[in-house]
Parts: structure tokens; C-alpha cells; sequence
């Protein structure tokens, strides 16, 4: 979903389809489980209490030390630097204790808000892999996880605290500066607390032409984050598929775009530093100005004698401090549209896993049986007529090894996909244990010790080591002893035939009910292929499994062989759809 470019970045609650994501936060923030958070945010809004009395307090002491200065009394002005001494220390104390506090308290809402997200990404339902299945995976949802959650929580909680402490500046400065202006006389009217009014005019103006300059700003910060993410994404696409990249000799292509993809970034940072030094300019220079607006408009009353140097200094300490208050949205636009952009990208995915979540009404009707497996139900292959859907009926026993035969991109994948749980684009029934493993063409191996990804999804201290060991030579990988306990990135470490070995050690230790094998031997030559399938049969005697292979050899190690030409429905309509789309 693309970021709309007509929101302005105070616009941040999303359209009401995605009305849920606030939801989302209330209940993540607002338990009795976050009362230390609250408490520490309690602590940070008493600490900014407190510092608007001795904010007050400095304005009045501006007041006695320049009248002091005005008339030379000596005693006085000594007596002003020792208040002084004390109320700097007292200011500085209580602002790094609450920035201290405040940060702790961002990092205990960055820990709960990151938890939630990963308790519904990686749900039950496997929203993580669904939304990549059918095509509406958000861009770079680790991203958003890591960093984007680290954003919002920093920045709200910055904007929160300034946001409070100027609206406590405007309530206490502003009587300050209307008492002290007085009235004053224009074409025969009175105007009382005049340099109040003042202060209200120049921070409106100020505002608005802020607005003007960096509405662009959310929309350039999106993109921004979304093209360094792809960027980090591509660099380490050619990590993980170095060998193949070398081999093919294709860095010159890899450069391209790698080049590409960074020119892109530029050109968004590029036009993002150009609208924050336009808006530098008019911000550092509405600051200088400030400085001296009150002064200005005072002059007439301090020339009149009405007011002492004390005074004009306590109306400019107090109109600054005003005007900086109610050019809250101005002086906080950057931080505003840079939250505006990492909210769009939380929502974003939060929207995408909960209709994922709330479709997950099944069409297949999975049941729990006690052995084997029987499944009846219809499979459409995405974007494929359904003319050529697929009527898929068979039984898998206990105990018994069934292989399934077909062409490439005939649909076998897709109907593993059905029986594992993943029921779109099919309708029926799935009868089956509730111990049923899916192993896919793709080993999933970590970095980390060997042991804990052959014990994976289990945790590596639930095994013994001498246990691991006897696993890994059932699967000739004894030669890997020594590195059994060592942590190493294994996908690069292990040939393509080692890593379907050590899958099915894998399988031995879990012992599932029910074992779908996806092409789990094609990198085996065919005489160790024969010995781990027969190994599967002797070793899960329990287990029904069913084997996807394009190896001919496995055919007389099963128990029944099935053809996906037997499953469609109109047999006249036995072309072949791209790998891509089963």
C-alpha cells in the first residue's frame, strides 16, 4: 500500500479499514503490565513540573540581576550569581534525569510493541509466509520491525514530552508576558498584554510558512526508508547467493544494480536535505529574529521609563519562550513527518498480517485423526483457469512411504502447500495427526551451532550430545563431530546434499505422524538417496510419509505411487503452469 502524498505529516491515524492498528497499541500500552513504563513517563512529566517552576524562577532572576546591573548595586548582583549557580545546577539535574527516564521508559515500550509484532508475524496461521504466498508482502517487514518500531517509540515519546512542556511554558510565560507587557495605544484603542498578541501573530506565521516548506517532507521520509531497506535487502541478497553469483560470473550485473539501487536512495536523500535546508534557512533565521522581536516592541514602553532593563529582559525571556512553545509544530516539523513515515509503515503491516489473520477462515476443513492421513479437496493453481484445477483424493498409512510423480510445475509443490496447512487456492477436506511436518525443496539452515540446527525447531539443550551424534552418522555426516557445538553459517558451510542429509536427521529426531518430503533427496546421487529413504521407512515405522521426487530409483522403495495426471479434473487441460506461480 503506497504512502497517499496528500496527508500532512499531523494526519496519523489511518483510514478506517486500518482503524485496528490504534487498536493495536491501546492494548499493548494500556495494561496493568506497563505500570512501570507509566510510572517512569509519571516521574519524566513531574521532572518537566518542576522545571517550569525553575524555568519561572530564572525569568524572575533575570529580572532582579539586570535591574541590578542597571543601578551598579554590587551586593545584589553577587547575591544573583550564587541564585544563579543554584537554579542552573537544580535545571540540569532534573532535564538529564528525565531524559534518562524517558529513555528507559522507550525502550520498555520498544520491547513490548517489537513482542506483539513478532507474536503476529510469526503466528500460528504464518503470516510471515502467506503474505509472501500470495503477493502482498509489505516491503522489507523485518525492517519495519527492527528499526521502524525503534523510530516511532523514540520519536512519539520525544514529540509527547515537548509537545507537554510547551504547553506548560505557554500557560505559565504567558501570563508572565501579558502582566509585564501592559497595554498599548494604537489609532485610539487600547490593546492590553499587547506583546502577548504579538507573540501569537509571529508564531502563526511562522508556523504556516513552515507548513509550506516541508509538506513534502513525510512522503521523501517514506521513501527514504523503503529505499534504504531495499537497498540493505539487495546487499545482503548477494551474501546469501554468493556462490551462485561467482559462479555465473555475474558481478558486473550485480554492480548495476546495486548501483541502481543506491542512485535511487541518493536522489530521495538528496531532495529530503534539500527541503530540511530550506527549512534550516527559514527556521535559523525566525530564530535570530526572535531574539530581538520583543526587544523591538518593547522599546517604546523602556524609552517611556514604564519598564527597567529588568523588565524588557524578563518580556524577551518570556516572549522567547512562548513564542518557542507555540511554534511547537514548526520547530518540531521534522521529527513529525519523520514519525508520520515510520506510523505509515507499522500500520502498513500490521493491516497486511491481520487480514491475513482474518481470512484465515479455511476453506479446507482440517480435522485431527489419529494415524495416517486423507485428504479430498479441490486446487486451483493461481492465475490458472479452472478448467485446469486439480481434483486431489488419496490416503497416506501409517507406516507407509508414497511417492508422487509428476512434471515440473504440475502442482505438486501446491498440493504439499494444502495438506501442510496452507489452504489457499483449494477447498475440501484434510484429515491428519496433529504431528505433521512439511519439509520444503529449500533446507532452512542458521547460523548458529550444528546442533541447534539439527535439533531445530526444538531447543539444542533437549538433546544430548552423544544423542546428536548418533543422528548425524545414521545420515553420513559423522564427519562433522567435531564441529557439533561450533557456530557457523551452515547454508554456505554444507553442500546442497549435506544439508537435505542433515534435514532428515532432523525428521528422525522429531518423528513425526505425518512427513511431506519435497524433492528432500534431489541433490543426493541416486544410491544415497535409496539408503536415506529406506533409513526414513526402518526409522519412522509410525510415520506416514509422502515424497515429492523426480528420481525414479525411490519408485520401488514405496509403498504407492501416485501421478498428477491422475488429479485433473479435465484431462484435456494437462499443460504445465510456471514454477513461479505454484
Amino acid at each position: 500500500m503506497q504512502p497517499s502524498n496528500q496527508l500532512s505529516p499531523f494526519m496519523f491515524i489511518r483510514r478506517s479499514k486500518e482503524g485496528s492498528f490504534p487498536s493495536f497499541l491501546r492494548e499493548t500500552f494500556f495494561t496493568f503490565r506497563q505500570w512501570r513504563m507509566w510510572f517512569l513517563l509519571g516521574v519524566v512529566i513531574a521532572a518537566y513540573l518542576i522545571n517550569i517552576k525553575l524555568a519561572v524562577a530564572l525569568n524572575d532572576w533575570n529580572g532582579r540581576f539586570y535591574n541590578a546591573l542597571q543601578v551598579v548595586n554590587k551586593e545584589e548582583i553577587f547575591s544573583c550569581l550564587y541564585d544563579f549557580i543554584l537554579l542552573c545546577s537544580a535545571i540540569i539535574l532534573v532535564l538529564v534525569t528525565a531524559d534518562y527516564l524517558q529513555g528507559r521508559a522507550a525502550l520498555i515500550a520498544r520491547r513490548e510493541l517489537t513482542h506483539r509484532f513478532f507474536n503476529r508475524w510469526l503466528s500460528e496461521n504464518a503470516p510471515f509466509y502467506c503474505l509472501r504466498l500470495e503477493n502482498k508482502e509489505p516491503d522489507n517487514p523485518d525492517q519495519r520491525i527492527a528499526e521502524d518500531i525503534r523510530d516511532a517509540v523514540s520519536v512519539f515519546l520525544n514529540l509527547c514530552t515537548s509537545f507537554f512542556n510547551s504547553v506548560l511554558m505557554i500557560g505559565s510565560f504567558s501570563v508572565i508576558l501579558w502582566n509585564l507587557s501592559g497595554p498599548l495605544t494604537l489609532f485610539g484603542f487600547s490593546i492590553p498584554g499587547y506583546m502577548f498578541w504579538v507573540c501569537l501573530i509571529y508564531t502563526f506565521l511562522e508556523t504556516l510558512i513552515t507548513h509550506l516548506i516541508g509538506r513534502k517532507l513525510k512522503r521523501l521520509n517514506f521513501d527514504s526508508q523503503k529505499r534504504e531497506a531495499d537497498f540493505r535487502s539487495s546487499l545482503l541478497a548477494k551474501r546469501t547467493h554468493a556462490e551462485s553469483i561467482a559462479g555465473l560470473k555475474g558481478t558486473s550485473v550485480e554492480r548495476l544494480e546495486l548501483n541502481g539501487k543506491f542512485s535511487s536512495l541518493l536522489n530521495v536523500l538528496i531532495e529530503i536535505l534539500r527541503k530540511k535546508r530550506n527549512l534550516e534557512y527559514f527556521s535559523v533565521g525566525t530564530g535570530q529574529v526572535t531574539h530581538l522581536t520583543p526587544i523591538f516592541f518593547s522599546l517604546p514602553a523602556f524609552f517611556a521609563g514604564t519598564i527597567e532593563l529588568g523588565g524588557l529582559m524578563q518580556i524577551r525571556g518570556a516572549f522567547i519562550d512562548v513564542a518557542r512553545s507555540l511554534s511547537w509544530i514548526a520547530m518540531s516539523y521534522q521529527q513529525l513527518a519523520r514519525f508520520a513515515a515510520t506510523y505509515e509503515r507499522l500500520s502498513t503491516l500490521h493491516y497486511a498480517i491481520e487480514e491475513i489473520n482474518e481470512k484465515h477462515k479455511q476453506t479446507v476443513c482440517y480435522s485431527t485423526s489419529t494415524k495416517g492421513l486423507k485428504a479430498d479437496f479441490y486446487l486451483c493453481i493461481p492465475e490458472r483457469s479452472q478448467d485446469e484445477r486439480l481434483k486431489v483424493k488419496l490416503t497416506l498409512k501409517q507406516g507407509q512411504l508414497t511417492v508422487l510423480q509428476g512434471p515440473s510445475g504440475s502442482g505438486k509443490s501446491s498440493i504439499l502447500r494444502v495438506l501442510a496447512g496452507f489452504d489457499r487456492f483449494a477447498s475440501g477436506m484434510v484429515e491428519s495427526p496433529s504431528q505433521k511436518l512439511w519439509i520444503t525443496q529449500q533446507p532452512y539452515l542458521f547460523k548458529e551451532t550444528l546442533k541447534a540446527n539439527l535439533t531445530y525447531p526444538e531447543l539444542p539443550d533437549k538433546v544430548s550430545d552423544s544423542k546428536a551424534l548418533a543422528l548425524l552418522e545414521k545420515v553420513g555426516l559423522g564427519r562433522l563431530e567435531p564441529f557439533l557445538n561450533h557456530t557457523v553459517d551452515w547454508q554456505h558451510r554444507l553442500s546442497g546434499g549435506e544439508q537435505q542429509r542433515l534435514m532428515l536427521a532432523r525428521m528422525l529426531l522429531l518423528k513425526p505422524q505425518v512427513l511431506l518430503l519435497d524433492e528432500a533427496t534431489s541433490a543426493l546421487d541416486e544410491t544415497t538417496a535409496e539408503a536415506m529413504t529406506e533409513m526414513l521407512r526402518l526409522e519412522l515405522k509410525n510415520s506416514a510419509i509422502l515424497l515429492v521426487t523426480h528420481q525414479s530409483v525411490l519408485v520401488r522403495h514405496a509403498d504407492q505411487v501416485l501421478q498428477m495426471k491422475d488429479f485433473y479434473v479435465n484431462t484435456r487441460k494437462k499443460r504445465l503452469c510456471p514454477v513461479s506461480q505454484i
